[in-house]
């Protein structure tokens, strides 16, 4: 087995710059911000608890009818763990969505059709949140406008990125591929009977992208998803004590989100997560230690959601566990 090296220095060179910004901006006066939060950190997790709903929603707008929400959420919990958890370009975890679909009796090609068409709509949601939280930040442009250059191009390039997607999607991607890899060398029974299934595959997303409600409805989900970002960063602001407006917590998060892209190769982003805050942070006149309090809030809000995800993967089994059995 291949060994993911290039993860693994990736997450070791992120792990450094995450010891090295906290030791620079100060373990003490960090946890002290973290500390003002107190009993209330339970309460700060609403927000999170919204957006994953949203998102769930959006979801299941592109599912069979019958599919119950509150398996969506469960389903998606658990995906989304993964994609956090593993070095894979949050993409490991979308096709164990489509695996833990088949259990609910959706079939594996409408459940990979909702996930990579769910997926779509989800980055555009991210790339038009991003340009909502950059012209929130245009009154303010001297104070960095580096920044707000840097989150643009993010923004561009992944609006772009997911136009070709779409076009290529509604064009017959996987069978395209499928066509190219045979090109390229790979023969044998196995990976031309692949062929039909991808076929199926392609139709089912194209009919999808012809079903204008569902794609709307989770576009329109996804966005509101992406938006409730925003209040969690204003509500984690204004639990530690720092009290600013709702456009600098669109800023705030915005730019996060565009950090969050750009070193999407770094599992969990960890230390480019934190540099990003600290950066974002000293633009907008904040300190150094609000930065990194904010960016560890954040980080036990992930690795709550992780655990519960891991939950969700433990109580129902793993796909390849149940497959075993079976």
């Amino acid at each position: 087995m291949k060994r993911p090296w290039g993860k693994l220095i990736a997450l070791c060179l992120g792990l450094f710059l995450f010891l090295w910004i906290l030791r620079q901006v100060g373990l003490e006066e960090t946890l002290a911000q973290v500390w003002q939060v107190g009993w209330s950190f339970p309460f700060l997790l609403l927000p999170s608890v919204v957006m994953a709903l949203f998102l769930s929603i959006g979801w299941w707008l592109t599912l069979p009818p019958g599919v119950p929400l509150a398996h969506i959420f469960l389903i998606r919990a658990a995906g989304e763990a993964v994609n956090l958890i593993t070095p894979l370009a949050y993409l490991g975890g979308e096709p164990l969505k489509a695996s833990l679909l088949r259990r609910l009796g959706v079939p594996l090609s409408d459940g990979l059709a909702s996930v990579v068409v769910t997926k779509t709509m989800t980055t555009f949601a991210y790339c038009l949140f991003i340009f909502l939280g950059l012209a929130s930040a245009l009154p303010r442009t001297q104070e960095f406008s580096s920044a707000l250059l840097g989150g643009l191009g993010v923004g561009l390039f992944l609006a772009f990125s997911v136009l070709v997607l779409y076009y290529s999607q509604t064009r017959g991607l996987f069978s395209l591929l499928h066509r190219l890899i045979h090109r390229l060398g790979v023969r044998g029974e196995a990976w031309t009977a692949k062929r039909e299934g991808l076929e199926i595959l392609d139709g089912k997303i194209a009919t999808l992208y012809r079903s204008r409600r569902p794609l709307v409805g989770c576009l329109l989900f996804s966005l509101l998803g992406w938006l409730t970002t925003a209040v969690e960063a204003y509500v984690f602001l204004w639990a530690m004590g720092s009290r600013v407006d709702v456009p600098t917590a669109m800023v705030i998060q915005a730019l996060l989100l565009g950090v969050k892209a750009a070193t999407f190769f770094i599992p969990a982003n960890l230390g480019a997560q934190e540099g990003g805050a600290v950066l974002i942070f000293l633009g907008l006149g904040m300190s150094a230690e609000t930065a990194m309090a904010f960016s560890l809030l954040r980080r036990a809000r992930e690795i709550l959601w992780v655990a519960i995800g891991l939950a969700v993967l433990t109580w129902t089994g793993w796909p390849e566990q149940r497959e075993r059995r079976t």
